[in-house]
């Protein structure tokens, strides 16, 4: 007797503690997919990392943990990477419902950390909304922009005050949701998302967050970055660049959070590209020399690889000078150069060439010249300008294409006035020195 209760009690003790300490994600989708496996990714930023599989069964599927529950984070589960539901696991059961393929309005019920979760998503879908709803009513002022200056700039403000009202709001709405204390994964979550304002940019993104397995599972990074680049960067592109370099610097080569923040970073420097400085892709290119493989060939290729960067070569140019001779940029090594894409009708290139034509008085006997490319049509106005504006230096090229010049496309060059300055050797070494700053650099490289 005594020996069939203690087996007993060992069974139940068993049963109660393999409840207590492992978690299942079950569901359902309808109608039943053909497909016979269901998969479970975890999420680490953008990426989706695959963790399990399971049979679908008359539409129906289970995942169970190992002792201990799942590792808490943000996961996907679906037939795909894209025909999948976001959603939250731990250490409690969660129960998914998936009708008519809506896969990211799955049903899900049965932790606290769920709970909060759909909360989170519903209220950030109305707030998607009202966003796409601003950028529709810019993009429809546009324009206006070109007949009615003020009236433009008058709308435009007052979406500006809708959106603040939008962002502020959400920020409040985060940080009172990040004090539930029954979901303690994703109350982290919500409070790492809220942009509020910080002494220093590591004290924005800590040392700590940067080791934190929880934070690093969840898809937050790439907003997290873009306030750091907002806060701290001044709206200074050069700045935006140091703070993710120094960000960089931060974490250890070959690690996930360092994968995560190259994509994060990548896709937050993008409107730099805007003013001509490809930082993002620098950063992808760099990515995919650290942590080659598909991943990172295919996030490659979604960024423009945007004008030759500091510290790399030249590319060649080869233009018909105004003689129509065919003159290489090449054929100027031993020369410091400047390569100046400009053009007649760029009233900010004839602002600029009183600049150039002065360095190259000054610095031509010590070995300076300019290269000059024109993204002129027209041949004759071309020449005037040369003439009216004193520019002096024999080396003027075109292929009179405008914007579809072979020049500029070896640059990527989509605003003018842009310029490349080169050393002895064809090495860029700086890019776009506008007034003195030109004559200072020069300087430093030819002698006063």
């Amino acid at each position: 007797m005594h020996f069939r209760l203690s087996l007993l009690l060992l069974l139940l003790a068993g049963s109660f503690s393999s409840h207590l300490f492992a978690a299942s994600l079950k569901g359902s989708i309808k109608p039943a997919p053909a497909e016979k496996k269901i998969y479970l990714y975890i999420i680490s930023g953008d990426l989706m990392r695959l963790k399990d599989s399971a049979d679908l069964k008359s539409g129906k599927f289970e995942f169970r943990s190992a002792e201990g529950g799942f590792p808490s984070g943000m996961y996907k589960a679906g037939i795909s990477p894209s025909s999948s539901s976001t959603l939250v696991l731990g250490k409690e059961d969660v129960l998914m419902k998936v009708s008519d393929k809506k896969w990211e309005e799955a049903s899900l019920t049965g932790s606290s950390e769920t709970a909060l979760f759909v909360q989170y998503r519903d209220y950030q879908s109305g707030v998607d909304r009202e966003l796409r709803i601003i950028d529709e009513k810019y993009r429809n002022l546009l324009p206006m922009a070109q007949k009615n200056r003020a009236g433009f700039e008058g709308e435009v403000n007052k979406l500006k005050t809708r959106l603040d009202s939008i962002l502020k709001a959400k920020d409040s709405q985060y940080l009172e949701w990040s004090k539930r204390t029954n979901a303690p994964y994703f109350s982290k979550v919500l409070r790492f998302m809220v942009n509020d304002v910080q002494n220093s940019p590591e004290e924005f993104i800590r040392d700590t967050d940067l080791k934190d397995e929880e934070l690093l599972h969840s898809s937050v990074w790439e907003s997290r970055v873009t306030g750091l680049l907002q806060q701290f960067g001044q709206g200074d592109p050069e700045k935006w660049v140091e703070l993710s370099d120094k960000l960089m610097e931060r974490t250890s080569p070959g690690s996930e959070i360092r994968e995560v923040l190259y994509r994060a970073l990548a896709k937050a420097m993008q409107p730099l590209e805007q003013n001509g400085i490809n930082a993002s892709y620098q950063l992808a290119k760099r990515y995919l020399q650290e942590y080659p493989g598909p991943a990172a060939t295919t996030f490659i290729a979604s960024f423009t690889p945007g004008p030759p960067s500091v510290g790399e070569i030249a590319p060649e140019i080869e233009l018909a000078n105004r003689e129509g001779v065919m003159e290489k940029l090449s054929s100027l090594r031993g020369k410091v150069v400047l390569i100046d894409f400009w053009a007649s009708w760029c009233g900010p290139c004839r602002q600029e060439n009183p600049t150039v034509v002065k360095a190259w008085n000054r610095f031509a006997p010590k070995g300076f010249t300019v290269f000059s490319v024109s993204l002129d049509q027209s041949k004759d106005k071309w020449l005037a300008a040369i003439a009216k504006d004193g520019l002096v230096w024999n080396n003027h090229v075109s292929d009179l294409r405008g914007w579809q010049s072979a020049g500029a496309a070896a640059y990527r060059v989509n605003s003018i006035p842009a310029t490349f300055l080169l050393d002895q050797n064809g090495k860029i070494i700086a890019k776009n020195l506008r007034g003195p700053a030109l004559e200072r650099k020069l300087e430093e490289l030819l002698g006063p």
